[in-house]
């Protein structure tokens, strides 16, 4: 596995790992294999949409396992008609949890600044919301935190 960057909070002198890997590649987190992103995806538990006011949010059936994970979606921008008809894309921020997913998980995760992308992983992540995994959506590169 390839080491995307590692970067050191000044406050607190905190190491984030911050690397990329295939969306296919095994990855552990919190103790846990996961293989690949499809297979965090279907250990999600409760579901945001970015920008979304509706509450309560999508939650799903608790998932077997010791780690919990939730996911903040963001669609890809649509400019007309046919993008709205075909566009599945999505950004996808998911955090990942040794106890279940809160609300305030979810509302700290979309107060988090938002880069290009939707991206919510940075340097700046204070250390209670890693781990993290971001995918743009298409490609075969996830982005994981710890």
């Amino acid at each position: 596995m390839k080491i995307w960057n590692l970067f050191k909070r000044e406050k607190r002198q905190v190491e984030h790992r911050i690397f990329s890997c295939s969306i296919h590649d095994d990855v552990e987190i919190l103790g846990q294999v996961f293989h690949g992103l499809q297979d965090i995806d279907a250990h999600v538990e409760m579901v945001k949409y970015e920008g979304s006011s509706r509450e309560p949010w999508d939650y799903k059936p608790e998932k077997n396992g010791k780690v919990h994970v939730g996911e903040m979606l963001m669609r890809y921008p649509c400019f007309d008609s046919s993008d709205y008809l075909y566009e599945n894309r999505s950004y996808q921020n998911f955090i990942l949890r040794d106890r279940p997913i809160t609300s305030s998980d979810m509302i700290r995760l979309e107060q988090l600044p938002s880069h290009i992308d939707a991206l919510r992983i940075d340097a700046s992540v204070p250390e209670d919301m890693l781990p993290m995994v971001y995918y743009v959506g298409d490609g075969d590169t996830m982005i994981v935190a710890v």
